[in-house]
């Protein structure tokens, strides 16, 4: 029985604790995405770390946006999950699959 996320924030604070997960999305084309991603700066290269950190702008942008940057550990490169299209997020540690819960 997978668990439910009832916001962006709760997402952040499980990819933020696992230091890595596995999402699936439905990216604005309609097609699906599976990713492997982190926001662990220490599995992220030095070179695509950001310069800065506005923690406040960060936040913004998940709440206003529903928008997560994370970074694509198979792509090496930073991507964005919107989370009206997450499916599921499964943490390698425990297996564990947790599911948006839908607004109405």
């Amino acid at each position: 029985m997978a668990e439910v996320l009832s916001s962006a924030i709760d997402f952040l604070k499980i990819i933020r604790a696992e230091k890595e997960v596995l999402v699936k999305f439905i990216k604005v084309d309609g097609t699906e995405r599976v990713m492997k991603c982190t926001l662990d700066f220490n599995k992220i290269p030095k070179e695509q770390l950001p310069k800065s950190f506005d923690a406040v702008k960060f936040l913004s942008k998940i709440q206003k946006n529903k928008i997560l940057s994370v970074f694509d550990l198979e792509k090496q490169e930073w991507r964005s999950v919107p989370f009206d299209r997450l499916e599921f997020l499964q943490t390698p540690s425990n297996n564990k699959i947790y599911r948006l819960k839908k607004m109405r």
